[in-house]
């Protein structure tokens, strides 16, 4: 029996696994099927390679076995890998050199995958675009290699000589003395211009699928290339030349510079559109919701279990039925048994309810009278921890899966019980903190951000990352604790001020690491603008016990505020306890003075 819930990297998935798990993910991005530039932005897992693997000709072909030439493009998925692309040597030459050097290389590495998607087609190539190819190789400056290109016979042979080209562009790189004037590569020196859009023309014109039907080049994880490259990608995302090529980008929110080799800025809507998945999601819960739905429905079905999502994952049926309860006695107007706010709160006691029934059950179950924890179990729980991102639902369900598995030795499961939700959840969450206390150069950080390159991220950085979690979930939670208070479902932070550069550096790497999730937030006390809001990962609420449901309000916090929180987040806590107790005070004292 198979593991529904089993996680490949894309590499790993065939165009038949991927259209027998394939769920419409970009019915929020449009453009993602139209010949556009576009980047799309989001954490590791969001689901990004998958989308754009989905969009390959195999892979269409199986989804629209009718017309598999109906086609928006041809799609190419080029990975930029961290093993190849984040070796040091290819930071060594600077300037014109490293330009003209690194555009060959980004050159030759995405023509290969282009001859290897075509090869997978079943295509050939005539013998005049052999020739052509060979003619434009030598004025490159490859002469000496042209009879090696003139000799291929498939697209498969093509592919494998861009691929040693890598290799021996690479040999040079690594090659290079440490001096000021380093030599000049020996061989080509092939561009965009010179050569990658010159073949992509032919291709098109000669295409199997019909003519006007552009490559799309799918650079996957654009951040793991180095800053020179991503230069020369904005280059050429810059020529506007989508009627033969465009670009879909993918970036785990690293992406260094919009700028070009000239130093010009490519601009959205101009040149390419964009969209942060995160950022989506967190706005569109229900849309997300619907959609892992489907993803699981349909892995379950194809693992021979007949179960819905719900009945699979179930709820705590106990707790379940006292949070309604809780609920009804909020909504009739028995608000002093949970309650007793110090502001007016809600007007609507259905607002009311929806807003401080989970808190109230939570403050119940931690009062020491009740032996029960809060329990995070049912698909709409795991839905919310996933924070948006798809494979943060799999890899605890698939654990779950697997310990239930253990137990047993014959058919499928029903279900996963509670409990070993419950274990798993916790397990999950703790270690997701815990990860920061690793040291960045381990194996277990450095696969939870496979495109972290800038400077800085040390060992301290993540610490400091650490408390600023720690500060901000450990408020949370004592806003949650305080029947008093009017906002008790606090999840997210404001600031009111600029950060300095230190605080945004860890801030960001925050986002980058998919602790925290970005957006802006109108500010209503200063004038001149809009501050950031920053969300904690739903990931974490387990281990610092809130509730990831939804949130009402948000912590208005100062740049110092947050400095401090940076190293010491005991004192961040009773400093700010202190100052909202103050300000409560003295609202009173002026409410009683006015009277």
């Amino acid at each position: 029996m198979t593991d529904p819930f089993i996680v490949h990297t894309p590499e790993q998935l065939t165009p038949e696994n991927i259209a027998q798990n394939f769920v419409e993910m970009y019915t929020d991005f449009p453009k993602l099927k139209e010949p556009v530039n576009m980047f799309i932005h989001g954490a590791r897992g969001s689901g990004k390679s998958i989308m754009l693997r989905s969009l390959e000709m195999p892979v269409q072909r199986l989804l629209n076995p009718d017309n598999p030439n109906d086609l928006p493009f041809f799609a190419v998925h080029v990975p930029i890998k961290r093993s190849f692309f984040t070796n040091p040597e290819y930071l060594r030459l600077k300037g014109w050199k490293g330009t003209a050097i690194g555009e060959h290389l980004l050159t030759v590495y995405t023509l290969q995958h282009i001859f290897t998607a075509l090869q997978e087609t079943g295509a050939v190539p005539s013998q005049d675009f052999v020739q052509t190819l060979s003619e434009m190789w030598e004025d490159c400056g490859g002469k000496h290699q042209i009879d090696e290109i003139k000799s291929a016979s498939s697209y498969q042979e093509l592919a494998r000589f861009f691929s040693r080209e890598n290799g021996r562009v690479r040999q040079y790189y690594i090659r290079l003395t440490d001096t000021d004037e380093s030599p000049i590569y020996g061989g080509a020196l092939a561009s965009f211009a010179d050569l990658l859009l010159p073949t992509a023309q032919m291709i098109e014109k000669d295409s199997m699928w019909g003519s006007n039907t552009p490559i799309c080049l799918m650079i996957d994880d654009a951040d793991n290339l180095t800053e020179l490259m991503q230069k020369v990608l904005n280059s050429w995302i810059s020529t506007r030349a989508a009627q033969f090529i465009c670009f879909k980008v993918t970036t785990q929110l690293g992406y260094k510079t919009y700028k070009t080799i000239d130093n010009r800025i490519i601009e959205s809507p101009h040149d390419f559109s964009e969209i942060n998945i995160g950022r989506v999601y967190t706005s569109n819960k229900e849309n997300f919701a619907k959609r892992i739905r489907a993803i699981i429905e349909k892995r379950l079905k194809n693992s021979g279990i007949d179960t819905s999502p719900e009945d699979f994952f179930p709820l705590d049926e106990k707790q379940e039925a006292r949070r309604l309860q809780i609920l009804q006695d909020l909504s009739s107007g028995k608000t002093e048994k949970h309650i007793s706010l110090r502001g007016s709160g809600p007007s609507r006691s259905r607002d009311l309810a929806q807003r401080y029934a989970i808190p109230a059950l939570m403050r119940e179950l931690s009062s020491g009278k009740s032996t029960h924890t809060y329990s995070y179990a049912g698909l709409q729980s795991l839905t919310d921890l996933s924070s948006g991102v798809v494979r943060w639902f799999l890899e605890p369900a698939g654990q779950m899966y697997n310990e239930v598995k253990s137990n047993q030795t014959t058919d499928q499961p029903g279900c996963i019980p509670v409990g070993i939700q419950d274990a798993e959840i916790h397990k999950w969450s703790k270690a997701f903190r815990e990860k920061l206390t690793v040291d960045p150069g381990g194996d277990e950080l450095v696969d939870s951000d496979a495109s972290l390159q800038t400077e800085g991220h040390n060992k301290e950085a993540y610490e400091e990352l650490g408390n600023l979690l720690d500060s901000i979930g450990l408020l949370c939670r004592e806003k949650l604790l305080d029947r008093t208070a009017s906002e008790q479902r606090v999840f997210s932070f404001a600031l009111t001020d600029f950060p300095n550069k230190r605080l945004n550096e860890i801030l960001h790497l925050g986002v980058r690491l998919g602790y925290l999730q970005k957006s802006d937030l109108a500010s209503k006390s200063i004038a001149g603008g809009r501050r950031p809001r920053y969300i904690l990962s739903r990931r974490l609420g387990p281990h610092y016990r809130l509730d990831v449901s939804g949130y009402a309000a948000h912590l208005t916090v100062t740049a110092g505020d947050l400095m401090l929180a940076l190293s010491d987040p005991r004192a961040f806590v009773l400093a700010r306890l202190k100052k909202d107790k103050d300000a409560t005070q003295q609202e009173s004292f002026d409410l009683g003075d006015g009277q």
